[in-house]
């Protein structure tokens, strides 16, 4: 009996090792199995590499000309010929002032070149009278000393001879001394024509001096109309009728604030940013903002770091947030000379980008995202820069495990890097670098996204 019972224990000690053996497997296994750690790859292949710089901050579009139009003379509005919005020539009047008092003074030098011109023509025709009375005084007495000197030569002959009296010669010899006389103050009186003549240059500057006037008065009466500089469309207009108005631009500008936070270079004419704010009585001030918007470019602010790597002439890519995800191309117009110290203490460089697509759909004063195409190669092996650890080593998947390698980089952006050395075509990297668990050796498991 006791043999069975001992029988019996044992049978049921070993029942018991089983089932615990059985329950303690899975845990055993979870326990020393090896981790896998879940990540995004990429396989690397040939293609397009740009080495790319990126601007500080968001630059701003700016037309061609943007331009704050004065007057240049003081006046009253008396009428305003376009509105906000209209596009303008050329030489058309956009605003009017008032010019009663320079249409008087036009009147006057007008009426003052006319007395002049009557006055030249009076002169010019007693010149011309005299010098024909004169002309034929001279001709009467050339011809009246002719046949007086033929009569005095001929008497002298026969007095010579006896033939004639010496009384009758006398006389013949006094007639032609007095025709000589007469002769001779004839052409002095001719001569004195040319005293008339400088009456008439004298007339003649005179009337030099009236055209002047009357071309400096109808210069001041035309600028009471302010024109259009260029060809553009009115942004703004920043007076009302009645309002009185200051030649030029100056501390009347206070307050302004342009389209893009300023104006660009304007060609041939004052060119400021802003709007005024209120017009005191006579304050010279901007009365319409004009633009130029056939043409925009984009004005960017890089880093001065850059400033030796930024060429005028280098392709460059413009994002708009009114256009997400549409790519703009442009080109490097304009490098400024001077590096601008900002109120954040930052220094910047600033770019000029001449847009060469989708001018039809941009507005002043557009935020535009600029990025500068320092270099570029096609048809070489690349890396996402995501893939890369401190820009000097990736992981490679091999046989299901991270491999952690060093790698030799060229050219590239944020987005990929050229490859010199350590990687190959076809090898599949690690894009998900920033995992705790990734470790060089451990066991990945490739997913589309860690999310």
């Amino acid at each position: 009996m006791a043999q069975s019972g001992t029988k019996k224990l044992g049978i049921k000690i070993v029942g018991w090792v089983i089932v615990l053996a059985i329950l303690a497997a899975p845990a055993l296994y979870y326990f020393r199995r090896e981790p896998v750690v879940r990540v995004t790859a990429a396989t690397l292949k040939k293609g397009r590499v740009e080495q790319t710089i990126t601007a500080m901050a968001s630059g701003t579009v700016k037309p061609k000309i943007d331009s704050m139009v004065a007057a240049s003379s003081i006046g009253k509005v008396i009428a305003k010929r376009v509105k906000e919005g209209d596009r303008v020539k050329e030489g058309d009047v956009m605003i009017e002032l008032d010019h009663a008092e320079l249409d008087a003074q036009v009147t006057l030098a007008e009426a003052n070149l006319r007395v002049g011109q009557s006055r030249l023509e009076q002169a010019k025709i007693a010149a011309s009278i005299f010098e024909e009375i004169a002309k034929t005084r001279v001709s009467q007495a050339e011809a009246q000393l002719d046949v007086t000197k033929a009569d005095y030569e001929r008497l002298k002959a026969l007095t010579s001879r006896q033939a004639v009296s010496q009384s009758d010669f006398d006389k013949v010899g006094l007639v032609y001394r007095v025709a000589k006389e007469t002769e001779i103050a004839a052409k002095a009186a001719e001569k004195e024509n040319l005293v008339r003549h400088e009456e008439i240059k004298s007339a003649g500057s005179l009337i030099e001096q009236l055209e002047a006037g009357l071309k400096l008065a109808t210069e001041m009466r035309d600028k009471a109309y302010v024109k259009a500089p260029f060809d553009g469309v009115v942004a703004k207009i920043f007076v009302d009728l009645g309002e009185m108005v200051g030649g030029g631009l100056g501390g009347g500008l206070g307050g302004l604030g342009g389209l893009g936070g300023g104006g660009a270079g304007a060609v041939g004419g004052a060119t400021t940013s802003g709007a005024a704010s209120g017009l005191s009585m006579g304050s010279p001030t901007a009365l319409v903002q004009l633009v130029d918007d056939s043409e925009y470019y984009v004005k960017s602010p890089f880093d001065e770091a850059n400033a030796m790597e930024v060429k005028a002439g280098q392709k460059a890519r413009v994002g708009f947030d009114a256009y997400r995800g549409e790519d703009f191309t442009g080109t490097v117009s304009f490098i400024s000379p001077t590096i601008t110290r900002n109120m954040d203490l930052s220094r910047t460089l600033d770019i000029d980008v001449h847009l060469e697509s989708g001018q039809g759909k941009l507005l002043a004063g557009m935020s535009a995202d600029v990025i500068i195409v320092a270099q570029d190669k096609d048809d070489v092996l690349f890396v996402p820069s995501e893939a890369l650890i401190r820009e000097e080593e990736s992981y490679v998947i091999e046989d299901g495990r991270a491999v952690r390698r060093k790698v030799k980089l060229g050219l590239g952006n944020w987005q990929s890097r050229e490859v010199l050395d350590g990687l190959k075509e076809g090898e599949t990297v690690i894009t998900s670098v920033g995992l705790k668990e990734l470790k060089d050796g451990v066991k990945v498991e490739v997913v589309e996204s860690m999310d």
